[in-house]
């Protein structure tokens, strides 16, 4: 029993339309920067737990991407997988928006609806892409 949420978040980091090698952005400088993340993130006591999880956590090192949802979940804050998760995200706010040092690559979206009709949290962090996860409330019936 308990409360349950379905929860979603994605991390990505996204290449310069055009490689400006003048101001340091290029493909190849993303595609660093997201194995350093990564690195950090698993060598991170705080955010390592979330990287091993691979029930939810999917982590796509070609689109440079780490996905997560689950469905039908207790999503409290006091509890350890959620700490690791809520820390990964956080970790991930950190470089998009560190002040003079913030990356242009990385950019962020998270989502949670409860079981009441309220309760529902949409964020997007850096220059993150608002449709990246969407909320529809749909209904199903027996006979249809």
């Amino acid at each position: 029993m308990g409360y349950r949420s379905t929860v979603a978040y994605t991390i990505r980091f996204i290449p310069p339309q055009k490689d400006e090698p003048e101001k340091g952005l290029t493909a190849q400088n993303c595609r660093a920067t997201f194995f350093t993340f990564l690195a950090e993130a698993k060598a991170n006591g705080d955010t390592a737990g979330a990287i091993a999880d691979s029930e939810y956590l999917t982590i796509d090192e070609k689109e440079l991407t780490l996905n997560f949802f689950a469905d039908d979940v207790k999503w409290y804050e006091s509890y350890d997988d959620v700490k690791c998760h809520e820390a990964l995200m956080d970790l991930s706010k950190e470089w998009a928006d560190d002040g003079d040092c913030s990356n242009p690559y990385i950019a962020g979206a998270f989502a949670r609806i409860g079981e009441e009709m309220e309760d529902v949290i949409e964020e997007v962090w850096g220059e993150g892409c608002y449709d990246w996860i969407s909320i529809h409330r749909s209904m199903s019936c027996d006979w249809m």
